[in-house]
């Protein structure tokens, strides 16, 4: 990647430390200083984060996770993290996917309960390659289809453990379902989105940072393109609507984000460095594979 790009010297600017840290390592494989990134994130999270329970756990975690630290970096309770796993029941829904990514991006991806949640993900795939929350599964007496909120993150859950050489055997038939969606639409109308929102909360829409049951287009394209499939041909129309959001300096407009979020907030309809940054790290990976 060009060093000289002007969207990259502006996600190396010392504005965002995270950016500029994971830009530098994943961009261009360059050794990076993470303390500005752990006064960073200490200084957006709120006191008594780690005292906090249930989903805003789960975000905090992936705040961190996001600014590239680890566990150990911000001394992370592990424990505890693993309890939220252990005893509200792995349901592997999409909140349940979403924390065991970032259980896995904060370096506990040797854990024995991850270890365990992982060889499970194959037994409870559906027919249709994605997943359905076990609590809604249990209710039925029939195979449903499954749900594309949860299997947006199983999406980015295979995406980060080939980024980290874990192998899922989940992933192919997870895929299919996808290509057999055309990635966004439904199966029986591929002109009709299966998550029609309104604009700037849709998955063809720059939404970030992602939540439970929403991912924005940069997230989903830069998981296909670390599984390997940036040249596929079925990804042409999600790169077409991907150059839709970049202005003349190459930089991608964010379109959507929480109400509240547990990242610094970026302005709707300005650039985005997060989404930049995925979108150039979709890039790299897509380059990389040809």
């Amino acid at each position: 990647m060009d060093r000289n790009n002007a969207a990259v010297n502006w996600l190396l600017e010392d504005s965002n430390p995270a950016i500029k840290y994971r830009s530098l390592k994943e961009l261009f494989g360059e050794k990076a200083n993470n303390q500005d990134v752990v006064t960073y994130v200490n200084s957006f999270l709120p006191k008594g984060w780690k005292e906090t329970k249930g989903l805003w756990f789960t975000y905090y975690l992936n705040a961190i996770a996001e600014c590239g630290l680890t566990g150990e970096d911000m001394s992370i309770p592990k424990g505890k993290a693993l309890l939220l796993i252990e005893n509200e029941a792995f349901g592997f829904g999409c909140g349940d996917f979403m924390l065991l990514r970032a259980m896995i991006m904060l370096g506990y991806h040797n854990e024995p309960l991850i270890i365990e949640q992982l060889n499970q993900l194959n037994s409870k795939q559906l027919p249709d390659g994605g997943f359905l929350c076990l609590r809604r599964l249990e209710k039925l007496n029939y195979t449903p289809k499954s749900c594309v909120k949860s299997n947006n993150w199983a999406l980015l859950l295979c995406s980060e453990c080939k980024k980290r050489g874990i192998s899922l055997t989940i992933t192919n038939n997870l895929l299919n379902y996808y290509w057999e969606h055309n990635l966004f639409y439904k199966k029986s109308d591929l002109s009709e989105l299966i998550l029609n929102a309104r604009g700037g909360w849709r998955t063809i829409d720059t939404f970030h940072p992602f939540e439970v049951m929403r991912v924005g287009l940069h997230n989903i394209v830069e998981a296909f393109c670390a599984l390997g499939y940036g040249n596929d041909n079925r990804l042409l129309d999600a790169w077409n609507l991907m150059n839709c959001k970049k202005n003349e300096k190459g930089q991608y407009l964010l379109e959507g984000t929480l109400t509240k979020s547990y990242l610094p907030k970026e302005r709707i309809g300005r650039p985005s460095k997060w989404v930049t940054f995925y979108s150039l790290l979709a890039q790299k990976n897509m380059e990389n594979n040809k």
